[in-house]
This record gives C-alpha cells, sequence and structure tokens, in this order.
C-alpha cells in the first residue's frame, strides 16, 4: 500500500503546480492525477525487487513513470476528435473552437482593431475589415489550453472565401520581434448574407496549424477546418448585423461547433 500511496503524491506533486500554470481545470487534472499515481504506484510495486528498500530509487522511478503516463494521457486528450452536432436553426454563428472566452471587443469605425493574445497585437487584415458592414463588430477571443479539443469548424454554412497562412516563428510572446514574426492562418467564410472571420494565433508552444480547407470550399457549419496544436489561441470576426445578438461572455466555456455564440434574430432577410 506504501507503494501506491508514493506514486500519488509523486503525481499530484508534480501534476498540479504544472496545471495551476498552465491555468488546467483543476476538476479534470485532479482526477487524472490519481489514476496516474494509482499507475504509477503498481509500477513501482512490480520494480520493487529490483529497486530494493531505498527510498531515493522508488521516487525517482516513480517520478519517470508518472512524467511517462502524463504525457501519454495528454496526448491522447489533446488529439481526440469527438463528433460534434451543430445546433438546428437558421442565422447561427456556433464557436470555431473549445476553450474559454477571454474578450469580446467592439470594433467600429474609429478603433483600430486588433487580434490579440498575450502581448501581441496585429492589425486585422482588409478581408476581415470587408466582412464588418461600415467597420462594425465584434472580435471574440477563444483561448484554448493543452486539454480542449484543438480541431477547429466553421462557424457557419457558407464558402471559404479567404484562407491566408502566415508562416513564422514559434518565439516566446515577450519578444517584440514575435509580434510580427509568429505563425497564424485566417480564414474568411462567408454567404450570401454575411461573413465570419476566423484567426488561429500560435504561440511559443504550438508548433503547427494545419488547414483542411481551401479558398472557394464550400463548407458547413462545423466542418472541421483547422487543426491548431497544444496551446493557444482563436479569435472570431463577428460582424454587427441588424438583428444580431451575442450570445456569450467573458469565462464563458464554449465548444466547437455546437456553443451558439451570436444569432440573428428579425433578420432583414426573413422580412
Amino acid at each position: 500500500m506504501n507503494d501506491i500511496a508514493l506514486g500519488i503524491i509523486i503525481s499530484q506533486a508534480m501534476i498540479i503546480p504544472l496545471a495551476l500554470k498552465w491555468e488546467l481545470e483543476l476538476k479534470v487534472v485532479i482526477p487524472a492525477g490519481l489514476v496516474i499515481g494509482l499507475l504509477a504506484g503498481l509500477g513501482i510495486r512490480v520494480l520493487s525487487p529490483w529497486l530494493g528498500e531505498e527510498l531515493f530509487w522508488r521516487v525517482a522511478v516513480g517520478m519517470a513513470l508518472v512524467g511517462i503516463l502524463s504525457t501519454i494521457t495528454l496526448l491522447m486528450r489533446f488529439y481526440r476528435d469527438p463528433v460534434r452536432i451543430p445546433p438546428e436553426g437558421e442565422h447561427l454563428i456556433v464557436s470555431p473552437a473549445d476553450g474559454l472566452v477571454k474578450y469580446i471587443k467592439r470594433i467600429d469605425e474609429n478603433t483600430v482593431p486588433d487580434s490579440t493574445k498575450g502581448n501581441e497585437c496585429v492589425t486585422l487584415a482588409p478581408p476581415f475589415l470587408d466582412i464588418l458592414p461600415n467597420r462594425n463588430g465584434y472580435l471574440v477571443g477563444i483561448g484554448m489550453s493543452f486539454l480542449d479539443v484543438h480541431v477547429t469548424r466553421s462557424p457557419i454554412n457558407g464558402t471559404m472565401t479567404f484562407c491566408e497562412h502566415v508562416p513564422g516563428k514559434f518565439m516566446s510572446l515577450k519578444k517584440p520581434e514575435a509580434l510580427s514574426q509568429n505563425e497564424r492562418v485566417n480564414q474568411v467564410v462567408k454567404n450570401t448574407r454575411y461573413g465570419v472571420g476566423v484567426i488561429h494565433i500560435a504561440s511559443r508552444l504550438v508548433r503547427r496549424i494545419v488547414t483542411y480547407t481551401r479558398k472557394d470550399d464550400r463548407l458547413k457549419t462545423g466542418q472541421k477546418i483547422a487543426l491548431i496544436t497544444f496551446g493557444s489561441q482563436v479569435d472570431v470576426v463577428v460582424p454587427k448585423l441588424e438583428g444580431l445578438q451575442l450570445t456569450i461572455g467573458v469565462g464563458d466555456k464554449v465548444f466547437a461547433g455546437e456553443t451558439i455564440i451570436a444569432q440573428i434574430v428579425h433578420s432583414a432577410a426573413d422580412r
């Protein structure tokens, strides 16, 4: 029983500080850590004939097992791609990404719209401004952690009218040169009534942004459009249309292809 307790103590001591640093959900991390600690403890017990009674080697092996099991668990969770069923209804805009809503910014003709992650501010590309009537709209920032699904999805039915992969480095966003050199992917999906922009923003830990669609592809709401690896951020450019109502707030948890972030009521198209 001592080996099991040792494994659990090691797992919690290693995992919880990292979870706090990376702002992961403790209600998910702690139970997973207990299971990993249990498995690590069993591993220590199995290897005990070769380890002897020395605490140093038991702790060392326990730390190694926790590290290996945690990495496997994280990768399995990260690369999962669950089925998503988009909501039914007209004039709905759904979240393109899983994560927490970090901010909702107003865009108008008197402000310079930026897409922001940490200390990084990049002026919106012209195709994003083109979908904003009178340059009025909203910029919704969705922060993604390691535990979130990283497959992104189309927010509306329509055509991919713009898809720009901006290659770059993966420097820390604390470096001034990262503002213009880090990688990103800009996409716009438009239908006959309006368009929505999606911006995938890379950070130091993001090593790759893979796009699944190209310019002129026809898309359905919730269809997969990209994969952004490890923790990062996705921004959504939403036009301020007549009758448009945002249905989310800062701090809300959203899910790609399912969570409605905005809807249009009493649309002129319905009159």
